[in-house]
């Protein structure tokens, strides 16, 4: 299937998703960049803005010829493409603004040899001001081509908010991976060790923000599908699904190999060239399975990006995610794998709550690096469970994703991933001593993560009884 546009329509679903998402990137980069005091990487995000600030360009041509050639389907509301294309007027205008601001700081960064926290700061407001904007422009751009987010909730046997859940959390491990290649190849150019560091832990966040793509995707496959929506295949969405498998365990690869050199580099202090090498192989290849997952889940509801040279699967029970489904169901199938994960949260929480007890001032008499030397056994756990979980997820999808505590199961495991990954990267915490008390903000984080994990545990047992 082709990926590159060959149409105003595709080629504005995906350049526009570049300043909206990248600049969420961007901006949490900026901010660290300002904590940690790293100039290198200030200008890194100062470049990225011009960058976004110049993809407006194409964003707006793209949208001005989409609606052309858009006019006229009685799918969509002009009424909503109009609102759409106001707000973006707006929005853009504002975005150019901030890569003007961020372009003539970085030239008289570059005359003065120093920064000037007046223009750093106004580029820092200007795309807070952005972000904002861009998160109605999203919502209305959505609203005009996905009719099913206005259905009936009433006939609905899983909520359409699963369907809007993913339209909107899918785009931010995919877009996050650009970015995070982007710096990370500039990191290893420029031998800065903060900035692949920081790559580093975008893989690690990317990967544990496709948990809840992957949970919203199977959600939606049912919202979809039972009872229908007029114009989407079930053959397309089962495409989507089994190249989104093979997706979720790359992107598992890439993120997992990240944490390894992270939590490495903290034992020892330095890098390896051969795992820095293999982060950057994994996160290629993975890139280029998002690419193929990402065109073939647009073609679901994107009739106007399907060319008539285009052969669409036809046959509902065709691919891996059916024959998945079938097998799982099975007994001799569903007990070892449902095992396997069980252990898996055994691994994970009682990490945890050793490393979680340290930091909270239980077993002062060791440092806390003796501590950090059991978080690999934590993310092995990770390991079993994304594997595990995504096969029990085939298994009875249904009644998982419309049981009332798996929500809040999915969304404590994203929170208390990223609040895990806080114990890797702390240089702080990784300096306390033996009978030293942990930072304040460390002791509020591991009682983060003690809620979160203990939440994900609870909400996995109650959905039998529930």
């Amino acid at each position: 299937m082709h990926v590159i546009p060959q149409s105003w329509s595709h080629l504005h679903i995906l350049v526009s998703l570049f300043p909206s998402v990248g600049l969420i990137f961007a901006l949490g980069l900026y901010i660290v960049a300002f904590v940690t005091k790293q100039d290198a990487m200030k200008r890194s995000c100062l470049v990225t803005f011009v960058v976004l600030a110049l993809l407006a360009i194409p964003t707006y041509f793209s949208g001005i010829y989409s609606m052309e050639s858009l006019n006229g389907s009685q799918k969509i509301s002009p009424d909503m493409m109009d609102a759409h294309f106001g707000w973006a007027m707006w929005t853009l205008g504002v975005l150019v603004a901030t890569g003007i601001v961020a372009g003539y700081e970085l030239w008289r960064w570059r005359s003065t040899g120093k920064p000037s926290m007046d223009a750093l700061h106004l580029v820092l407001g200007l795309a807070c001001v952005t972000l904002g904007l861009m998160v109605v422009v999203n919502e209305l751009g959505w609203q005009v081509n996905h009719s099913e987010f206005r259905l009936d909730p009433a006939v609905q046997k899983t909520p359409q908010t699963w369907s809007h859940a993913h339209t909107i959390v899918n785009h931010l491990p995919t877009i996050g991976l650009v970015f995070a290649l982007i710096y990370y190849i500039a990191g290893l150019a420029l031998d800065n060790v903060a900035m692949k560091r920081n790559s580093l832990v975008l893989f690690v966040i990317c990967a544990i923000l496709v948990v809840p793509t992957f949970v919203t995707g199977s959600a939606s496959m049912w919202a979809l599908t039972d009872p229908g929506v007029p114009g989407i295949s079930r053959a397309v969405i089962n495409s989507h699904r089994d190249m989104a498998v093979w997706t979720l365990f790359a992107i598992a690869a890439t993120g997992i190999t990240a944490w390894i050199e992270l939590w490495r580099f903290r034992q020892i202090g330095q890098f390896s060239r051969l795992s820095l090498s293999a982060v950057l192989a994994f996160a290629l290849v993975t890139l280029a399975m998002m690419a193929e997952t990402g065109h073939r889940g647009a073609q679901i509801n994107h009739p106007e990006i399907v060319l008539a040279t285009d052969v669409l699967p036809s046959d509902p029970r065709a691919g891996m995610s059916p024959a998945v489904e079938i097998l799982i169901n099975q007994v001799i199938w569903f007990v070892p794998w449902q095992t396997l994960h069980f252990f898996g949260y055994c691994l994970i929480f009682g990490t945890a709550l050793a490393v979680s007890l340290r930091v909270l001032g239980f077993w002062k008499t060791m440092p806390y690096s003796a501590v950090h030397r059991l978080l690999p056994l934590g993310v092995f756990g990770v390991v079993m469970n994304v594997f595990s979980g995504a096969l029990l997820l085939q298994a009875d999808a249904f009644r998982y994703l419309n049981s009332i505590t798996f929500v809040p199961k999915t969304i404590f495991i994203a929170i208390g991933g990223i609040a895990v990954l806080y114990f890797s990267v702390s240089d702080r915490l990784w300096n306390v001593k033996a009978g030293e008390e942990a930072p304040i903000d460390a002791k509020w984080i591991a009682a983060l993560v003690l809620l979160s994990w203990g939440a994900v545990i609870a909400g996995g047992r109650l959905i039998p009884y529930v």
